[in-house]
């Protein structure tokens, strides 16, 4: 064997590493989001009981114990949304370094990987009030 062969060899096992640790990250924010659409019906679901209560009362504890629910679960969702973030952030390198390995293994002129890339791309491109509130919330990072 080669030089040249052992070294194609050698990216190919570091290309087979780094897809492995993209896949499994892919899944996890698979299960983030899975997460968080849950705690979206489960705060969803409590303010819907306290609101047909017909008890929302300044004086009585349903109006505090509905804002305290509320506020945790956006305190919650803007963690895990934030945990997203910075999953995505690693994938765009794991993707970048993925697609230089795979020029100088296999001389491929073309990205093969840009998933990550090209939503952060799109994410960076909301404006407005929409990506105020994205931005204060988690959904978006600069």
């Amino acid at each position: 064997m080669n030089k040249g062969e052992g070294m194609q060899r050698q990216f190919e096992r570091e290309i087979a590493a780094l897809f492995e640790e993209y896949r499994t990250l892919r899944e996890e924010v698979t299960q983030r989001v899975a997460a968080r659409m849950h705690m979206i019906g489960f705060a969803g679901v409590i303010s819907a009981l306290l609101a047909a209560s017909n008890k929302i009362t300044f004086a009585g504890p349903t109006l505090y114990v509905a804002a305290v629910a509320l506020l945790l679960a956006l305190l919650w969702l803007r963690g895990i949304n934030l945990a997203i973030q910075r999953i995505g952030t690693h994938l765009r390198g794991v993707e970048a370094r993925i697609n230089e390995l795979a020029s100088l293994a296999w001389g491929t002129p073309d990205a093969i990987l840009t998933w990550e890339t090209k939503i952060q791309a799109g994410r960076q491109q909301v404006s407005g009030v929409p990506g105020l509130s994205g931005r204060i919330g988690g959904w978006y990072v600069p």
